[in-house]
């Protein structure tokens, strides 16, 4: 009785089955793969991220304080150019003669003959 319902229960073509079976588990390889490659892009991405967001942090910092220091030494240039202005005319103003004569009576009290210098000194409010 059992041979007769063996007979009846047929095995598959089994080299069919071997082939689905060898195309499942290429199939679980390659999806095991897949998601390994992604995994690493995904890694590479969030270290590219962060490389990238620390970079521009640092080149941000640098900037400001690059900026800070451009606009002091700018300031220092127009108080040097201002300076430099003053000097430019102090010395036009020493080759003048009135300008000698007027500080000579001013800082030395030289006078010309003849000429009387009174001081006045301006009166404080105590």
């Amino acid at each position: 009785m059992k041979s007769a319902q063996q007979r009846k229960v047929r095995e598959f073509n089994s080299s069919y089955r071997e082939q689905q079976e060898i195309a499942i588990e290429k199939n679980s390889k390659s999806q095991k793969g897949l998601f390994r490659r992604l995994s690493a892009l995904g890694i590479f991405v969030v270290i590219a991220i962060l490389v990238t967001t620390i970079t521009l942090h640092s080149q941000k910092s640098v900037l400001e304080n690059s900026f800070e220091k451009k606009q002091q030494l700018e300031m220092e240039v127009a108080r040097t150019q201002f300076i430099e202005r003053d000097l430019l005319d102090e010395v036009k103003n020493l080759n003048n003669l009135e300008y000698i004569s007027e500080i000579a009576r001013r800082d030395y009290y030289l006078t010309k003959p003849g000429e009387i210098i009174f001081k006045i000194t301006p009166r404080t409010s105590d």
